[in-house]
């Protein structure tokens, strides 16, 4: 087993009385790209709200590289953690570079000066996602699509080790999904460790190298795509029925649903 990026361990939460998570443990991987899949409703974004410090936690331990998240500083855990949501309020007349400049903000003492360093990680995350030529352009001027690379790009310049995204495919074409998919595969080549919770189970499956399946604050299946994607765990999940077929070109299993069970 390579390094542990994250250990979750016995982690209980409440939110108005109801438990989300009860006793949940398990282990991600350095490098590895996770799917969080499961019906709305069910926890995913809480659960990222809870590996990123968001979300306090009632009982259990969270570490990040061996060290109890309880014991780091929100900077230190954000040197360590982008969380990316799935919505966002960056909706003013920022311009794109200063929208990703913000991504810097665990690296930086307040009235500290604009460093080299900075320079280089904003416009190294700029051309990574390739907006490089919308730089100068004001965010509410882009498309959908254009904005989510803005704030991708923005999670990359925090350089961290750690990515949590909350639907970063979520409202996009296909052209965009194809991008922001291309470059988190770059980013898990990287040596980063990305968890996403992802709608699309069929797009989930065919990129990560794991997927968890969730269902009411418990794990239906965590494994690799090809152990967890089958008709049974389908149907515990979404109470749907499937059919799991080979797609011709990546020979990946996909899903397709046929029915609601009843």
């Amino acid at each position: 087993m390579n390094e542990a990026a994250l250990e979750i361990q016995s982690l209980t939460f409440h939110r108005n009385a109801r438990t989300i998570f009860n006793n949940l443990s398990f282990t991600v991987e350095k490098g590895k790209f996770i799917a969080l899949i499961g019906p709305n409703g069910t926890g995913k974004s809480t659960l990222l709200k809870c590996l990123a410090g968001i979300n306090r936690i009632d009982s259990g331990d969270i570490k990040i590289f061996n060290r109890s998240l309880r014991q780091l500083k929100p900077l230190e855990i954000a040197k360590r953690i982008t969380y990316m949501p799935q919505t966002t309020t960056l909706e003013t007349n920022f311009t794109v570079q200063q929208v990703v400049e913000m991504g810097r903000y665990p690296h930086k003492k307040r009235f500290s000066r604009w460093m080299k360093t900075d320079q280089l990680a904003v416009k190294k995350a700029l051309e990574q996602v390739g907006i490089s030529h919308l730089k100068h352009r004001f965010v509410p001027s882009l498309s959908g699509g254009e904005r989510q690379l803005v704030y991708l790009a923005k999670a990359i310049a925090q350089e961290t080790d750690i990515l949590l995204l909350d639907e970063p495919t979520s409202d996009l074409d296909i052209y965009y999904q194809v991008i922001v998919t291309d470059i988190l595969h770059s980013l898990v080549q990287e040596g980063k460790t990305v968890i996403a919770a992802i709608h699309d189970i069929n797009l989930a499956t065919r990129i990560c190298d794991q997927c968890i399946f969730l269902k009411d604050g418990k794990f239906v299946a965590y494994n690799a795509p090809s152990d967890a994607l089958n008709t049974e765990n389908i149907a515990k999940t979404f109470q749907v029925k499937s059919i799991i077929y080979q797609e011709p070109l990546t020979k990946k299993k996909q899903m397709m649903p046929v029915d609601v069970l009843t």
